[in-house]
């Protein structure tokens, strides 16, 4: 199965300021939301319920409480490696969407790296980790929006 990250990140690392994202980019959250849709999302369950359910995803929500979902498209797992274990059987990619833990947990596990570099300095307190020396760039274009930032796909290799 293959994961991929999707991020967006400021200048400095910053992916977010407690349970918010700190900006809102016109543009970048479309991105977003054509990169995952009809694809399985992991993510924090923090993240889920700061970001909320958008349509057309299944959702692999990782928490240390115990939650009974009537919904289908939301999935409570323990840890991450009960997500991965189960997802594996059901679907041949999923993206990881944070929030910080789940992305230093999943960051070298990951083939791909969707980041969207906000261009401003931002203060928070949730950081996206270094991408590692083993990924290349292979795709990078600038956009100008309300925030200007650039989108850049890393593969690992």
């Amino acid at each position: 199965m293959k994961l991929s990250l999707i991020a967006a990140v400021s200048e400095h690392g910053v992916i977010g300021s407690g349970q918010d994202i700190p900006w809102s980019v016109n543009g970048e959250r479309l991105l977003f939301s054509a990169m995952t849709f009809n694809q399985w999302i992991i993510v924090g369950r923090k993240t889920f319920d700061t970001m909320g359910k958008l349509p057309d995803r299944k959702y692999a929500v990782i928490t240390h409480s115990i939650i009974n979902s009537e919904d289908s498209d939301v999935f409570y797992f323990s840890s991450i490696e009960n997500a991965l274990s189960t997802l594996k059987n059901v679907t041949d990619h999923v993206f990881v969407s944070g929030g910080g833990e789940i992305y230093k947990a999943l960051i070298n596990r990951a083939e791909t790296l969707h980041i969207s570099t906000i261009h401003t300095d931002i203060e928070g307190d949730v950081f996206f980790p270094a991408v590692p020396k083993y990924f290349h760039k292979v795709f990078e274009q600038r956009f100008s929006s309300n925030l200007d930032y650039t989108y850049r796909i890393w593969q690992k290799g």
